[in-house]
C-alpha cells in the first residue's frame, strides 16, 4: 500500500485557526515565539511523505508541549484547572504551526517549525473553547487518536526493523500514517468550521481527510454538519449515513442526520435519530437541543422544554439550547421567562437573526411594542424573512 500524497507545499501551514503574530504597535503584547527541529529516520516501510507525515505530526506535538508548560506556569491558564495535555490540545485549534526548513536524504527527513503566539489573546481564545463542552472534548478526542496513531507507528516501525511479517506489517504501517495524515485534515477542518467560520475551506480539509482515508468516518459527519449548515439537507443526509456504515457507534453522525431530518420536517425521524446520538453519547448536549427541535415541531412543547433543560445542563454556553427553551416557554404562554432564555442564547451568538425574532414575537404578546420593534427590525436587517415579511404587512420600514 503507497502512502497518498497529504501535503502538496513545501511550506505548510497547519491550519487550525488563526496565527497570532506581534505588530509593531501591539508594544503591551506578550508574545512567545518557540522553535523546534526533529529528525525523523526512515524505517524500510516509509516514503518521503510518510516521513514527512510523521515529522511533521511529532515537531507540533513537541511545540505545544512546550507551549502549554510555559502557559500553565505563566498565565491565567493555571486558574482553569486544565492539564498541560488538555492545554496542549486547546491549543492545537487556535495556534498555526510554520515549518521554517525541511530536508530529505533519502534516511533521514528534517524539519524545522516555530510557533509564535500572543499569550493574554491565547488564554482568551483557550478559555472559550473550553468552556464550549463540545469543542472541549473534541480536541481532547482528536489529542489522544493522534498520540495512539504515533504509538501504532513507532511499534510497527519496531515490527519492521525487526522483520516480522514484512508485508503485513509495511501495509498496516502505511494504513496507520495515511490515518494520521487524515486525522490531521480532520482537526483543521473541524477548526475552520467552528473557530474560524469558513465552511469553503472546511469543506476541501474534510475532502482530503478522506481521500487519504476512506474509512475515517468523522470527515463524513463533518461534511454532513457543513451541508444542513447550508440547508442541503438531502447532502447532510448521504454523508451522515456514509459515516454510520463505517462506524455505528459515531454519535455525532447520526445527530447530524438527525438534524438533516428536521431541516425536511420529519421530526419523527429526526427523534429516532436524535435519541440514539443520545444514547450512544449520554453527555453530548448538541442531540438533546435538536429534539428540542423536533418536539417542538410536534407541538409536544412541554417534551420540547424537558430536552432544551438538559441540553443546557450538558452544555450551558450552547445557544440553540437556551433559544429553543425560550420557543417552547412562548409555546406555553410562561412570556417572561421565555425572554430571559431568549436573551441568554442572544448574549451567546448575538449573530443569529432568528433569536431576535422570536424575542421580538414574545414583546409584541407583552404588549412591549417598543422592544419587540428593535428586535424585529435587527432581524429583519440581519436578513430574516419572517421578520422582513412581518414589517412589509405593518408598512414598518426597516
Amino acid at each position: 500500500m503507497k502512502t497518498r500524497s497529504v501535503f502538496r507545499s513545501t511550506r505548510f501551514l497547519s491550519i487550525l485557526g488563526m496565527m497570532l503574530l506581534l505588530s509593531p504597535s501591539a508594544t503591551y503584547a506578550k508574545t512567545v515565539t518557540y522553535f523546534k527541529d526533529y529528525r525523523y529516520q526512515a524505517s524500510e516501510g516509509d516514503s518521503k511523505l510518510s516521513c514527512r507525515t510523521v515529522a511533521f505530526e511529532q515537531v507540533k506535538r513537541l511545540l505545544l508541549e512546550e507551549l502549554g508548560t510555559y502557559l500553565l506556569s505563566e498565565t491565567e491558564v493555571k486558574d482553569f484547572e486544565l492539564t498541560k495535555d488538555r492545554i496542549s490540545s486547546l491549543s492545537a485549534g487556535i495556534v498555526s504551526t510554520v515549518i521554517l526548513e525541511e530536508k530529505w536524504d533519502g534516511q533521514t527527513y528534517f524539519l524545522k517549525a516555530q510557533i509564535s503566539t500572543d499569550t493574554d489573546e491565547l488564554v482568551k481564545l483557550i478559555d472559550s473553547v473550553r468552556r464550549n463542552q463540545e469543542q472541549s472534548s473534541q480536541w481532547e478526542e482528536m489529542r489522544k487518536k493522534t498520540e495512539e496513531a504515533l504509538i501504532e507507528i513507532k511499534n510497527l516501525k519496531e515490527e519492521m526493523r525487526k522483520g516480522k511479517e514484512e508485508k503485513v506489517t509495511k501495509e498496516k504501517y502505511a494504513q496507520a500514517v495515511n490515518e494520521l495524515s487524515a486525522m490531521d485534515w480532520y482537526k483543521q477542518g473541524y477548526a475552520l468550521m467552528n473557530n474560524a467560520k469558513k465552511p469553503e475551506e472546511a469543506l476541501k480539509a474534510y475532502d482530503k481527510a478522506i481521500e487519504v482515508d476512506p474509512g475515517f468516518a468523522r470527515p463524513y459527519a463533518g461534511r454532513a454538519v457543513i451541508y444542513n449548515e447550508s440547508e442541503q439537507f438531502e447532502k447532510a443526509i448521504r454523508e451522515s449515513e456514509l459515516a454510520i456504515h463505517l462506524n455505528p457507534k459515531l454519535a455525532m453522525a447520526f445527530n447530524t442526520r438527525g438534524v438533516a431530518h428536521n431541516g425536511l420536517r420529519n421530526p419523527e425521524k429526526a427523534i429516532e435519530d436524535l435519541s440514539r446520538a443520545i444514547e450512544l453519547d449520554p453527555k453530548y448536549a448538541r442531540p438533546h437541543s435538536n429534539r428540542s427541535n423536533s418536539y417542538y415541531w410536534l407541538k409536544n412543547y412541554r417534551q420540547s422544554l424537558k430536552d432544551a433543560d438538559k441540553a443546557i445542563e450538558l452544555d450551558p454556553r450552547l445557544s440553540s439550547a437556551h433559544f429553543r427553551r425560550g420557543r417552547a416557554l412562548a409555546s406555553l404562554n410562561e412570556t417572561e421567562e421565555a425572554v430571559r432564555s431568549f436573551d441568554r442564547a442572544i448574549q451567546l451568538d448575538p449573530t443569529d437573526s432568528g433569536f431576535y425574532w422570536h424575542r421580538g414575537r414574545v414583546f409584541l404578546k407583552l404588549n412591549k411594542k417598543e422592544l419587540a420593534m428593535e428586535d424585529i427590525r435587527k432581524a429583519a436587517s440581519m436578513g430574516n424573512n419572517p421578520a422582513r415579511d412581518y414589517l412589509r404587512k405593518e408598512g414598518i420600514p426597516w
